[in-house]
């Protein structure tokens, strides 16, 4: 597992702090969990997430995955928008359990792509953020379609036969957007952020 050995243990709980501070911004206010482009709006909260993962270690990851689900919980019982946003996101396995994966998939990733490319980080952050975004992505979807894809295909107004296909596009659409944005912003956050946390 990927672990920051030289960040010292009050740098990573006032970091821990910092970042499930902005987990519940990007959940409650607003358009700062997504970018603004019609018609997908990608979600940014998971780079949050691969951050964590990539500056701290993958147990870190893994809890500040586990703010995001839970809080994505909490907005879904008390401010949902929609009867398939409170259908869906109050699953723990849509909402919690891929939030948690984006940590565990992102550490794995990064060292296997340190191992490969010893002497280019940069490439090994990038690519690691890109595996914690489709992470993300994919088994949302996958459990969306596992626990209700029956009720989700009649609310977006698709054959449950055709279901996979659509959701394979969603994919390719905001899944592709999401993993550019994560492979551009989280290695210029995590890069920084590693040279202010480390131990003196």
């Amino acid at each position: 597992m990927l672990t920051n050995k030289k960040m010292s243990k009050p740098h990573r709980i006032a970091l821990l702090g910092i970042l499930t501070a902005i987990i519940l911004i990007q959940n409650f206010v607003p358009f700062l969990g997504n970018i603004p482009i019609p018609p997908l709006n990608p979600t940014i909260i998971h780079i949050t997430v691969i951050v964590a993962t990539l500056t701290m270690s993958t147990t870190d990851g893994i809890i500040i995955g586990a703010v995001w689900g839970i809080t994505r919980m909490i907005r879904a019982y008390t401010m949902p928008a929609t009867p398939l946003d409170l259908l869906l996101w109050t699953h723990p396995m849509i909402a919690l359990v891929p939030r948690m994966l984006i940590g565990l998939f992102t550490g794995l990733s990064y060292r296997l792509s340190h191992r490969l490319f010893p002497k280019r980080d940069k490439v090994a952050l990038a690519s690691a953020s890109v595996v914690g975004s489709f992470t993300n992505t994919i088994f949302v979807l996958f459990f969306i379609y596992l626990f209700f894809g029956e009720t989700y295909a009649q609310a977006i107004d698709v054959d449950i036969s055709n279901l996979a296909g659509a959701l394979a596009v969603i994919v390719g659409t905001n899944g592709v957007a999401e993993a550019i944005a994560a492979a551009i912003i989280a290695p210029l956050v995590t890069i920084p952020l590693r040279k202010i946390t480390m131990k003196k």
